[in-house]
């Protein structure tokens, strides 16, 4: 830390504004507050400081407070504090840790012996979360508008007016001759109109097939078969579509719609994976169709593998969407069982795909030996922390480990992304890519997660069996990724991280989409309360929303330079970005266009 004098203003290396000689400012910005530091001890003191997110770090030299002196700080209220003084001997004196909620103002006052607990001179912001809960009512009630708008649109209540005024005999007379009577229970009766000639599409939207033609359906009961397109599938894509845009927009500001710094997992950490989870549901259904229509399995291959190789760059978003969907394609293309299983058992998920499992699970070994047996020069072998400050210093320039050190090799320092999440609190200074090389393997794992939960939806009929497996898959997911980490954010043998796309953090992720997709198929596909408006439309353009919000993020009307900078108002913009993006996709869904790579 660089001071320039009384009365001015020096910077620290981690976001820390010390101002010597005055008072916090009147106005403080997002995720800061200020601290006023006071001390009656007549002697030169040392101020230490460091985060609690900051794992293993030494403490960092703060200011110097000269005798009966006052200090000035603004500290990031993103995560909470520890810090000390020192004098000549350097022992610590005063340890006191806090958490600062923003544009507070606090004071801290130093005297012989002994030192004030923190308090408040200036309470924080009470409006902190009244933006978002704002946004929450409204968007709530425009939902409940178009609901009711569009059910009095197509109900045709007028219709149900007239024909409660016309005698039974004249509807039976109506009745085409071909109707059947369905028991649905055992004394129900129930009318089911069937068309001569008619049928109705598959689970996947495929042609119709003889069982999907003469589908039953039976309330209250497993005999419930679901027919025509998996709506919760698209709806969860678009879910994840509309949760990446407004996150990439900037989500307000809220640190909680911002990347974990290292190990951990925040709302914006878990919205890539589902993406891959879903794709690879959509994988399995994708290529049955196309195999089945009696193309080749080497021409699908042909068609998943047609990229630009010598100029494609793997790091990015994109990049890795397309090397995992390759990888487990191939696997696929070679391996589906175009007929299904031969008979219905409890274990058909596993039976119909049991070499694919095998060969996921192989590229998991793969990642598992790179990543704990490489020697990484200077580095050691299973190094997975973020280098810089962590682990006392003792790894400054291994960020990532073996991923990291595979990439400088192959994509080289000038190709990799250079400010990595963990550089605000680690302060390492490599580059490191958090959708680099070694990654790919377990992101293609993920992508075999939603690949088998695709293959529990074609080798079961009724949805209990399905959403059973579903959630049975979730919570063993979920509970060996947390046995892997410890159940802890820093313990374990292998933390949760997304920059390194670790496996806990795979299978936790992966578990989680296994539960939000069962509750989804539930509520939009069995019991019809929701029909997964407006994401659904969005679901079904969905690299085209990603491709057009990045080209035009910083473009008006998505995006303009604030005025006051308040979470509200960046808020309000990233809510009008991401929901022009869905009137889009709902256009184009209008239009039926719909753009696929």
């Amino acid at each position: 830390m660089v001071h320039l004098g009384s009365g001015a203003i020096c910077c620290s290396s981690m976001l820390n504004t010390v101002f010597l000689g005055q008072s916090c400012p009147k106005t403080l910005q997002l995720d800061r507050a200020c601290l006023e530091v006071h001390s009656t001890i007549p002697r030169q003191l040392d101020l230490w400081h460091q985060y609690d997110e900051c794992h293993l770090c030494d403490v960092e030299h703060w200011t110097t407070i000269l005798p009966n002196g006052t200090v000035t700080l603004l500290v990031d209220t993103a995560f909470s504090s520890y810090f000390y003084y020192t004098e000549n001997d350097k022992s610590k004196l005063c340890l006191t840790k806090g958490s600062f909620n923003e544009n507070g103002i606090y004071g801290w006052n130093i005297s012989e012996g002994t030192c004030s607990n923190i308090w408040t001179i200036k309470p924080p912001s009470s409006h902190f979360y009244l933006p978002l809960v704002v946004a929450l009512c409204i968007y709530t009630i425009i939902s409940i508008l178009m609901s009711v708008a569009k059910c009095i649109y197509e109900q045709g209540w007028s219709a149900r007016v007239w024909l409660r005024n016309v005698a039974f005999s004249e509807l039976e007379n109506r009745v085409p001759a071909n109707t059947t009577w369905q028991s649905f229970d055992c004394t129900t009766p129930r009318l089911r109109l069937r068309a001569a000639g008619a049928s109705s599409n598959g689970d996947l939207g495929s042609p119709p097939t003889r069982e999907t033609s003469t589908t039953v359906a039976r309330i209250g009961s497993t005999r419930r078969l679901i027919s025509g397109r998996i709506q919760s599938l698209d709806t969860f894509r678009g879910i994840c579509i509309v949760m990446m845009i407004f996150v990439n927009y900037g989500g307000g500001q809220y640190r909680f719609f911002h990347h974990a710094p290292w190990n951990g997992m925040t709302v914006a950490d878990v919205i890539f994976p589902w993406f891959l989870w879903v794709m690879g549901m959509s994988l399995v259904i994708s290529l049955r169709s196309q195999l089945r229509s009696d193309r080749s399995r080497y021409s699908v291959w042909l068609t998943a593998s047609h990229n630009d190789l010598p100029n494609f760059r793997f790091a990015g978003v994109l990049q890795r969407i397309g090397a995992s969907y390759f990888i487990i394609a191939s696997i696929e293309t070679l391996f589906l069982n175009l007929q299904g299983p031969s008979e219905y058992g409890l274990l058909n998920d596993l039976c119909d795909g049991w070499v694919q499992w095998l060969c996921a699970i192989a590229l998991v070994g793969v990642w598992a030996m790179i990543t704990f047996l490489m020697n990484v020069p200077n580095c050691g072998s299973g190094y997975l922390g973020p280098g810089g400050l962590h682990a006392h210093s003792k790894y400054v320039n291994c960020t990532g480990g073996a991923a990291g050190y595979i990439d400088q090799l192959i994509l080289t320092p000038q190709h990799m992304y250079r400010r990595p999440t963990c550089r605000s609190i680690y302060q390492n200074t490599q580059p490191f890519d958090p959708e680099g090389l070694l990654g790919t393997l377990t992101a293609a794992f993920l992508v075999h997660l939603g690949v088998h939960a695709s293959r529990i939806l074609l080798c079961y009929e009724y949805w209990k069996c399905r959403i059973s497996r579903w959630i049975f898959w979730g919570f063993v997911a979920i509970f060996v990724g947390g046995m892997m980490c410890g159940f802890h954010k820093e313990d374990g043998y292998i933390p949760i991280n997304k920059n390194l796309f670790s496996l806990s953090f795979v299978l936790v992720t992966g578990g989680l989409a296994y539960l939000v997709f069962a509750l989804l198929y539930y509520v939009i596909d069995y019991r019809k309360w929701w029909t997964g408006f407006p994401f659904r439309s969005a679901g079904m353009n969905s690299i085209l929303l990603y491709v057009g919000h990045e080209i035009t993020k910083h473009m008006f009307p998505w995006s303009w330079k604030p005025f006051v900078g308040t979470h509200g108002e960046f808020l309000t913009m990233n809510l009008i970005g991401t929901t022009l993006w869905i009137i889009v996709a709902w256009a184009l869904y209008k239009k039926k266009f719909f753009l696929s790579v």
